[in-house]
């Protein structure tokens, strides 16, 4: 082969690519300024809208990216590549990381859901499938929890989603109740004003509620009292270690006796 075979070859070349090779190019640097166009747009109306931070950027990243995808099959088209092949390849590959990742996608799905109805917020002491704390993290897969021990717990956004949540925090209203054990022969009537004056000596206590005194059973040898005082959900840690402090603080002043066993919050 000579230089002028060479020669004629790249000129058919040039003369059957080049246009296209052109028209690719200019549909790639306007497709590209336009995408970023829109994403920056898209992403001021979700500020505007005061959309959650993480959701935020998740929605803004995923508009990115299938904008960028479209460009993608319409440079190839241009090329005369012929784009349902890229289609069904692309689709298959969705299908199969869907199953591969369903529980992943399930709470990625589940904190979309908690991001967007907000049923709890940073700072909310919450209970969850039997699992109190307060949220500390809420992130796209998993909500955090910091319980009054301190400990970190991790739970799975769908989890959360599939079950009752009793956001405490944001109760107006809520009774604090504990668990003690007395002597079966305590004088149940002398136990009332005792019981009063200690929620009422509660600083945030609500002042339109009546304190709660109870009996719920009879353990050997003795009576389980059910003790509670209202208050506002922001308040429910503190008045549930204040019952238990005070009530026994209260009860030895008055020679009561406690039982050896003693309950904690069943709730």
């Amino acid at each position: 082969m000579n230089i002028n075979s060479i020669l004629e070859m790249a000129e058919k070349y040039a003369w059957e690519y080049g246009p296209k090779i052109l028209v690719a190019a200019i549909i790639y640097f306007v497709g590209s300024f336009f995408i970023k166009k829109i994403s920056i747009i898209f992403k001021s109306i979700l500020v505007t809208n005061k959309i959650d931070a993480s959701l935020s950027k998740f929605f803004g990243s995923a508009v990115d990216i299938g904008l960028k995808i479209v460009l993608f099959l319409i440079i190839a088209g241009s090329l005369g590549f012929e784009t349902t092949s890229f289609i069904a390849i692309f689709s298959a590959l969705t299908l199969a990381i869907g199953f591969a990742l369903q529980g992943s996608l399930g709470n990625f799905a589940s904190g979309v859901l908690i991001l967007l109805f907000k049923p709890y917020k940073l700072g909310d002491l919450i209970t969850v499938d039997d699992k109190s704390g307060v949220v500390d993290e809420i992130q796209i897969f998993n909500t955090i929890l910091i319980t009054s021990q301190g400990k970190k717990i991790i739970i799975p956004n769908g989890k959360i989603t599939e079950g009752p949540i009793e956001n405490i925090t944001s109760d107006e209203a809520v009774r604090v109740d504990i668990l003690i054990d007395v002597m079966d022969n305590t004088d149940f009537q002398k136990l009332k004003p005792i019981i009063q004056s200690i929620t009422d000596a509660f600083e945030n206590k609500l002042s339109d509620k009546s304190y709660h005194l109870a009996i719920i059973g009879f353990p050997k040898d003795a009576m389980t009292l059910e003790i509670g005082c209202w208050t506002t959900g922001e308040h429910y840690w503190k008045a549930y270690y204040y019952l238990f402090e005070t009530v026994k603080e209260k009860f030895d002043q008055h020679n009561i006796v406690l039982s050896k066993e003693d309950h904690d919050d069943e709730d």
